[in-house]
């Protein structure tokens, strides 16, 4: 194949691995990010003493292209394992432990009936049988499942009461999802390749490893924020950034568009029809948390709330201090769904702490006294929601863009799965189609 100039805008995972792939194919890379820092979602933030993660904070063991990714950029023996990860889950008066990890012990939730206990061990079965035709990184591969919101799919395949005390407080409280919001693809898509795991993973070090571990050897140009792209019928492409406060046009033979898919369209003033109308169709959920750093030491505690008893906090966490790595001590308080629309219609996301006081009181009686700083993090676009209808379209969408030759291409979770693995199999794919349909060129 012969070389060719590629730009690559975002820096986010989608954005770094396509990079790395066309690297390595030889051509003339240019990655331009918006940020300050590769990344994007995955990354580690310090504001004042306190840490905390820009996005995703866990990597899950099931993907096999992933787990080859980590092995070639040397990042598996940095892995950290967290075994049989569970919570205190709260409902009302009633508190019981809560297994994220989805097996034998998920059956010990109190408040299941006899014939949903039974309905969840032959549901498991199921799951497992379904390995052979799911994808851990692609949504779209539970097509059946695509079509009916996850409320809907736990309520008929489970119980009220399996969605009620197992499945929604883990989705709220993890992914600031709602059941009823959400498409079964997902769940039908990870669930099997979960059971009988008991292990996830962080990265020693911090999640910015990840990206930083990518980035390297690459073009990555920071603080390039792309206004425009300019796609001539003949002659290079032209893509307008500014960068420093100064327009800068970069020409490319192709474009990379790695950037979240609800802002991509605004981009390309000349993108076809079908595109626009796919891209119009992408959305993401915002989140917001509120860390507080600590004076004393804290004991490690993690809690989520059913929907009735979860108030402004989906998820609570204590997380004790450690001098080795000057982490100091840290209350972790994640807004609930609700929280985090009174937040956007109030036009309180920088002031996330005040609907959160009340409670973080209740659950922490000595704030006021303990805490030394807090710091409001507001993620506008926190992850793709595959909404029900949406990974029919999603596949279509990439038949299209793999079917034949094209100048711009679009990789991110968005196109693949809401994860961190997901968003590394689409720029890889993106990286794919580019190597056929160029080979000739």
């Amino acid at each position: 194949m012969s070389a060719r100039r590629i730009v690559v805008i975002g820096a986010g995972i989608a954005g770094l691995v396509a990079a790395r792939r066309l690297t390595q194919a030889g051509h003339e890379v240019r990655v331009l990010e918006a940020g300050a820092v590769p990344g994007g979602r995955v990354g580690q933030r310090e504001v004042r003493g306190i840490r905390f993660n820009s996005g995703a904070r866990l990597l899950y063991p099931f993907s096999r292209p992933f787990n080859r990714l980590l092995d070639e950029l040397a990042l598996t023996q940095a892995l950290v394992p967290v075994r049989r990860l569970s919570a205190e889950c709260e409902g009302g008066t009633e508190r019981w432990r809560l297994e994220l990890m989805p097996g034998p012990a998920s059956l010990l939730t109190p408040g299941l009936s006899t014939a949903e206990r039974l309905r969840f061990v032959g549901y498991s079965l199921r799951m497992l049988a379904a390995r052979l035709r799911t994808d851990p990184d692609d949504a779209c591969t539970a097509p059946a499942e695509d079509a009916e919101t996850l409320a809907d799919h736990v309520r008929r395949h489970l119980g009220p009461n399996v969605l009620e005390r197992m499945i929604e407080p883990v989705f709220r409280g993890t992914r600031s999802w709602n059941a009823e919001g959400i498409s079964a693809a997902f769940f039908a898509s990870t669930t099997p390749h979960l059971i009988g795991r008991d292990t996830v993973y962080v990265l020693a070090g911090g999640m910015d490893r990840l990206p930083a571990a990518l980035a390297q050897g690459l073009n990555v140009e920071c603080g390039a924020r792309v206004i425009a792209v300019e796609t001539p019928a003949s002659g290079p492409c032209r893509v307008r950034a500014e960068q420093g406060g100064v327009e800068v046009v970069h020409e490319a033979d192709l474009v990379v568009c790695a950037t979240e898919g609800s802002l991509a369209a605004s981009l390309f003033p000349g993108i076809g029809a079908e595109e626009r109308a796919f891209l119009a169709r992408v959305r993401y959920n915002a989140l917001g948390i509120v860390h507080y750093r600590l004076g004393r030491q804290v004991e490690p505690a993690m809690k989520f709330f059913t929907r009735t008893a979860s108030g402004p906090i989906a998820t609570w966490q204590q997380v004790p201090g450690n001098e080795a790595t000057g982490q100091a001590p840290q209350l972790y308080a994640q807004l609930s769904p609700e929280a985090v629309e009174e937040a956007q219609a109030k036009d309180m996301t920088g002031r996330l702490h005040e609907l959160v006081a009340d409670r973080v009181r209740a659950l922490y009686p000595t704030l006021d006294r303990d805490c030394t700083d807090l710091h409001d993090q507001w993620i506008a676009s926190k992850l793709p929601v595959f909404h029900p209808g949406y990974g029919r379209a999603v596949a279509a969408f990439r038949e299209r863009q793999s079917a034949a030759r094209r100048r711009v291409y679009f990789c991110g979770d968005y196109l693949a799965q809401s994860l961190v693995n997901g968003a590394a199999a689409s720029g890889e794919r993106a990286a794919r189609d580019i190597a056929r349909h160029w080979a000739d060129a």
